[in-house]
Protein backbone atom coordinates (compact mmCIF):
# COMPACT_ATOMS: atom_id res chain seq x y z
CA UNK A 1 0.00 0.00 0.00
CA UNK A 2 1.22 3.37 -0.76
CA UNK A 3 2.12 6.29 1.63
CA UNK A 4 -0.20 8.67 2.51
CA UNK A 5 0.09 12.03 0.23
CA UNK A 6 -1.67 14.46 -0.16
CA UNK A 7 -1.44 17.02 -2.94
CA UNK A 8 -3.26 19.70 -4.91
CA UNK A 9 -3.25 19.74 -8.55
CA UNK A 10 -2.72 23.27 -10.14
CA UNK A 11 -4.42 23.88 -13.68
CA UNK A 12 -3.84 26.81 -16.09
CA UNK A 13 -6.53 28.03 -18.08
CA UNK A 14 -8.49 30.26 -19.35
CA UNK A 15 -12.08 28.49 -20.39
CA UNK A 16 -13.91 25.51 -19.28
CA UNK A 17 -14.66 22.92 -22.29
CA UNK A 18 -15.05 19.59 -22.69
CA UNK A 19 -11.48 18.56 -22.12
CA UNK A 20 -10.99 20.25 -19.22
CA UNK A 21 -14.31 18.62 -17.71
CA UNK A 22 -12.35 15.52 -18.64
CA UNK A 23 -9.02 16.06 -17.11
CA UNK A 24 -11.05 17.24 -13.61
CA UNK A 25 -13.08 14.23 -14.09
CA UNK A 26 -10.28 11.82 -14.55
CA UNK A 27 -8.44 13.84 -11.42
CA UNK A 28 -11.24 13.26 -9.04
CA UNK A 29 -11.70 9.40 -10.26
CA UNK A 30 -7.49 8.76 -9.42
CA UNK A 31 -6.95 6.35 -6.84
CA UNK A 32 -5.29 9.34 -4.58
CA UNK A 33 -7.32 11.96 -5.74
CA UNK A 34 -5.98 15.48 -5.10
CA UNK A 35 -6.98 17.40 -1.84
CA UNK A 36 -7.85 20.01 -4.48
CA UNK A 37 -7.99 21.48 -7.56
CA UNK A 38 -6.57 25.19 -7.90
CA UNK A 39 -7.31 26.63 -11.44
CA UNK A 40 -4.81 29.77 -12.87
CA UNK A 41 -7.80 31.76 -14.36
CA UNK A 42 -5.92 34.01 -17.00
CA UNK A 43 -9.39 34.41 -18.87
CA UNK A 44 -10.08 38.28 -18.18
CA UNK A 45 -13.43 36.86 -17.81
CA UNK A 46 -15.64 36.95 -15.07
CA UNK A 47 -18.01 34.39 -16.77
CA UNK A 48 -15.40 31.78 -17.36
CA UNK A 49 -14.09 32.38 -13.76
CA UNK A 50 -17.47 31.51 -12.31
CA UNK A 51 -17.54 28.34 -13.84
CA UNK A 52 -14.05 27.62 -12.82
CA UNK A 53 -15.30 28.01 -9.45
CA UNK A 54 -18.17 25.70 -9.38
CA UNK A 55 -15.36 22.85 -10.26
CA UNK A 56 -12.53 24.06 -8.06
CA UNK A 57 -11.02 26.73 -6.93
CA UNK A 58 -10.26 29.54 -8.91
CA UNK A 59 -7.48 32.29 -8.87
CA UNK A 60 -7.29 35.18 -11.07
CA UNK A 61 -4.16 36.00 -13.36
CA UNK A 62 -3.72 39.57 -13.63
CA UNK A 63 -1.36 41.03 -16.79
CA UNK A 64 -0.20 39.93 -19.62
CA UNK A 65 0.54 35.61 -19.52
CA UNK A 66 3.92 34.73 -18.71
CA UNK A 67 3.64 30.30 -17.98
CA UNK A 68 6.47 30.55 -15.40
CA UNK A 69 4.39 33.46 -13.87
CA UNK A 70 1.30 31.22 -13.81
CA UNK A 71 2.69 28.58 -12.18
CA UNK A 72 4.21 30.46 -9.33
CA UNK A 73 0.79 32.31 -8.51
CA UNK A 74 -0.61 28.70 -8.40
CA UNK A 75 2.13 27.01 -6.39
CA UNK A 76 1.88 29.72 -3.82
CA UNK A 77 -1.53 29.46 -2.97
CA UNK A 78 -1.08 25.56 -2.23
CA UNK A 79 -1.83 24.76 0.87
CA UNK A 80 -0.71 20.81 0.60
CA UNK A 81 2.87 19.44 0.90
CA UNK A 82 2.98 18.61 -3.04
CA UNK A 83 2.08 20.56 -5.96
CA UNK A 84 0.92 18.31 -9.93
CA UNK A 85 1.14 20.87 -12.26
CA UNK A 86 -1.09 19.55 -14.76
CA UNK A 87 -2.05 20.78 -18.39
CA UNK A 88 -5.93 21.80 -19.16
CA UNK A 89 -5.50 19.04 -21.89
CA UNK A 90 -3.59 15.62 -20.24
CA UNK A 91 -6.00 13.49 -19.21
CA UNK A 92 -4.89 10.59 -17.02
CA UNK A 93 -6.58 8.05 -17.82
CA UNK A 94 -6.60 5.03 -15.56
CA UNK A 95 -7.30 5.50 -11.81
CA UNK A 96 -3.77 4.53 -10.41
CA UNK A 97 -1.45 6.72 -12.34
CA UNK A 98 -0.88 8.94 -9.88
CA UNK A 99 -0.17 7.03 -7.15
CA UNK A 100 1.90 3.78 -9.08
CA UNK A 101 3.97 7.10 -9.95
CA UNK A 102 4.64 7.61 -5.93
CA UNK A 103 5.08 4.42 -5.20
CA UNK A 104 7.73 4.16 -7.57
CA UNK A 105 9.26 7.12 -6.51
CA UNK A 106 9.43 6.00 -2.94
CA UNK A 107 11.53 3.10 -4.05
CA UNK A 108 14.31 5.76 -5.27
CA UNK A 109 13.41 8.52 -2.70
CA UNK A 110 13.13 11.05 -5.28
CA UNK A 111 10.76 13.91 -4.67
CA UNK A 112 9.41 15.07 -8.02
CA UNK A 113 7.96 12.72 -10.80
CA UNK A 114 6.61 13.61 -13.95
CA UNK A 115 4.01 11.32 -16.18
CA UNK A 116 4.36 11.65 -20.46
CA UNK A 117 2.98 9.66 -23.07
CA UNK A 118 5.62 7.75 -25.18
CA UNK A 119 6.66 9.08 -28.22
CA UNK A 120 5.14 7.38 -31.57
CA UNK A 121 8.90 5.66 -32.32
CA UNK A 122 9.39 4.55 -28.30
CA UNK A 123 10.50 0.84 -28.34
CA UNK A 124 9.07 0.32 -25.04
CA UNK A 125 6.31 2.65 -24.49
CA UNK A 126 5.69 1.57 -20.97
CA UNK A 127 8.51 2.28 -18.93
CA UNK A 128 9.97 4.38 -15.52
CA UNK A 129 12.85 6.35 -16.15
CA UNK A 130 15.11 7.04 -12.96
CA UNK A 131 16.85 10.75 -14.08
CA UNK A 132 19.99 12.20 -11.92
CA UNK A 133 21.96 14.92 -12.91
CA UNK A 134 24.47 12.54 -15.07
CA UNK A 135 21.19 11.39 -17.22
CA UNK A 136 19.77 14.29 -17.05
CA UNK A 137 19.59 16.00 -20.90
CA UNK A 138 17.61 18.83 -20.57
CA UNK A 139 14.24 17.33 -21.62
CA UNK A 140 13.48 14.35 -18.95
CA UNK A 141 13.51 16.50 -15.61
CA UNK A 142 10.19 17.45 -15.42
CA UNK A 143 6.92 18.02 -17.30
CA UNK A 144 4.79 21.33 -17.14
CA UNK A 145 1.83 18.96 -18.60
CA UNK A 146 1.74 16.57 -16.02
CA UNK A 147 4.67 17.00 -13.06
CA UNK A 148 4.78 16.59 -9.11
CA UNK A 149 6.95 18.03 -7.03
CA UNK A 150 7.52 19.76 -3.52
CA UNK A 151 5.49 23.02 -2.66
CA UNK A 152 8.13 24.18 -0.29
CA UNK A 153 10.75 23.86 -3.11
CA UNK A 154 8.89 25.66 -5.91
CA UNK A 155 8.39 28.54 -3.11
CA UNK A 156 11.96 28.84 -2.43
CA UNK A 157 13.03 28.54 -5.86
CA UNK A 158 10.30 29.54 -8.40
CA UNK A 159 10.12 29.36 -11.90
CA UNK A 160 11.88 31.44 -13.93
CA UNK A 161 10.15 34.25 -15.52
CA UNK A 162 12.65 35.13 -18.16
CA UNK A 163 12.68 31.79 -19.62
CA UNK A 164 10.29 31.58 -22.53
CA UNK A 165 9.81 27.79 -23.03
CA UNK A 166 10.66 24.79 -21.02
CA UNK A 167 10.42 26.42 -18.26
CA UNK A 168 9.73 23.45 -16.65
CA UNK A 169 13.22 21.92 -17.54
CA UNK A 170 15.23 24.63 -16.68
CA UNK A 171 13.28 24.64 -13.20
CA UNK A 172 14.31 20.70 -13.13
CA UNK A 173 18.27 21.66 -14.27
CA UNK A 174 18.67 23.97 -11.24
CA UNK A 175 16.97 21.17 -9.07
CA UNK A 176 19.46 19.04 -9.85
CA UNK A 177 22.32 21.08 -9.31
CA UNK A 178 21.44 21.99 -5.99
CA UNK A 179 20.30 18.71 -5.12
CA UNK A 180 23.24 17.03 -6.73
CA UNK A 181 22.00 13.25 -5.27
CA UNK A 182 18.33 13.54 -6.23
CA UNK A 183 16.34 11.61 -8.45
CA UNK A 184 13.88 11.98 -10.79
CA UNK A 185 10.92 9.47 -11.67
CA UNK A 186 9.70 9.57 -14.88
CA UNK A 187 5.97 7.66 -15.87
CA UNK A 188 6.05 6.73 -19.33
CA UNK A 189 2.90 5.39 -20.69
CA UNK A 190 0.35 5.73 -23.29
CA UNK A 191 -2.55 5.78 -20.64
CA UNK A 192 -1.34 9.54 -20.50
CA UNK A 193 -3.36 11.23 -22.95
CA UNK A 194 -2.30 14.66 -24.32
CA UNK A 195 -5.28 16.23 -26.29
CA UNK A 196 -4.56 19.84 -27.01
CA UNK A 197 -5.98 20.67 -30.45
CA UNK A 198 -2.64 22.89 -31.14
CA UNK A 199 -0.04 20.25 -30.86
CA UNK A 200 1.39 18.75 -34.04
CA UNK A 201 1.69 19.69 -37.34
CA UNK A 202 -0.59 22.83 -36.73
CA UNK A 203 1.18 26.35 -37.62
CA UNK A 204 0.13 26.97 -33.63
CA UNK A 205 1.50 23.08 -32.79
CA UNK A 206 5.15 24.07 -35.08
CA UNK A 207 5.38 27.53 -33.45
CA UNK A 208 5.11 25.85 -30.25
CA UNK A 209 7.73 23.48 -30.82
CA UNK A 210 10.28 26.24 -32.13
CA UNK A 211 10.08 27.66 -28.71
CA UNK A 212 10.78 25.00 -27.22
CA UNK A 213 13.59 23.74 -29.27
CA UNK A 214 15.13 27.33 -29.19
CA UNK A 215 14.90 27.50 -25.24
CA UNK A 216 16.18 23.87 -24.51
CA UNK A 217 19.21 25.09 -26.89
CA UNK A 218 19.99 28.05 -24.76
CA UNK A 219 18.63 26.97 -20.98
CA UNK A 220 19.01 23.03 -20.78
CA UNK A 221 20.95 21.44 -23.01
CA UNK A 222 24.32 20.43 -22.54
CA UNK A 223 26.93 22.49 -23.68
CA UNK A 224 28.73 19.44 -25.32
CA UNK A 225 25.73 18.64 -26.89
CA UNK A 226 24.51 21.98 -28.63
CA UNK A 227 26.85 21.57 -31.64
CA UNK A 228 25.69 18.13 -32.26
CA UNK A 229 22.06 18.92 -32.12
CA UNK A 230 22.64 22.04 -34.39
CA UNK A 231 24.05 19.80 -37.18
CA UNK A 232 20.94 17.45 -36.71
CA UNK A 233 18.92 20.36 -36.93
CA UNK A 234 20.14 21.28 -40.38
CA UNK A 235 20.37 17.57 -41.66
CA UNK A 236 16.49 17.20 -40.58
CA UNK A 237 15.78 20.47 -42.24
CA UNK A 238 17.16 18.76 -45.64
CA UNK A 239 15.35 15.52 -44.98
CA UNK A 240 11.91 17.30 -44.33
CA UNK A 241 12.45 19.27 -47.35
CA UNK A 242 13.35 16.22 -49.54
CA UNK A 243 10.18 14.60 -48.18
CA UNK A 244 7.78 17.78 -49.01
CA UNK A 245 6.95 18.84 -45.30
CA UNK A 246 8.10 22.53 -46.09
CA UNK A 247 6.94 23.84 -43.03
CA UNK A 248 9.13 21.01 -40.60
CA UNK A 249 12.16 21.94 -42.94
CA UNK A 250 11.73 25.84 -42.49
CA UNK A 251 10.95 25.07 -38.93
CA UNK A 252 14.83 23.38 -38.23
CA UNK A 253 15.80 26.15 -39.87
CA UNK A 254 14.60 28.61 -37.57
CA UNK A 255 15.64 27.09 -34.45
CA UNK A 256 19.46 27.19 -35.29
CA UNK A 257 18.86 30.58 -36.62
CA UNK A 258 16.76 32.23 -33.80
CA UNK A 259 19.41 30.22 -31.30
CA UNK A 260 22.58 31.43 -32.80
CA UNK A 261 20.89 35.05 -32.89
CA UNK A 262 19.85 34.81 -29.30
CA UNK A 263 23.29 33.45 -27.88
CA UNK A 264 24.90 36.43 -29.80
CA UNK A 265 23.06 38.94 -28.54
CA UNK A 266 23.70 37.29 -24.66
CA UNK A 267 27.05 36.95 -25.59
CA UNK A 268 27.32 41.06 -26.52
CA UNK A 269 24.92 42.53 -24.16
Amino acid sequence: MATKFQYTAVIRTNKVDDILLRVVAALREQSVPPEEILFVDSSGSEDVHASLSKIGRAVKYQGPFNFSRAVNLGVSKVGTGLTLMISSHTVPSTPRLIEDGWDEAQKVGARIIYWSPPSPDAPNPRRIDIVDRYSYNGRNGLSNSFGMFETAEAVAFPFREDVFASEDQEWAKRYLERHPDAKIVGVISPDILYLNPGYGDSAAGIAKYVQAEVAHLLFTARRSAIAPQIAGRIARSMLALSRGRISRARAHVEIVARYLWLSWKGSSA
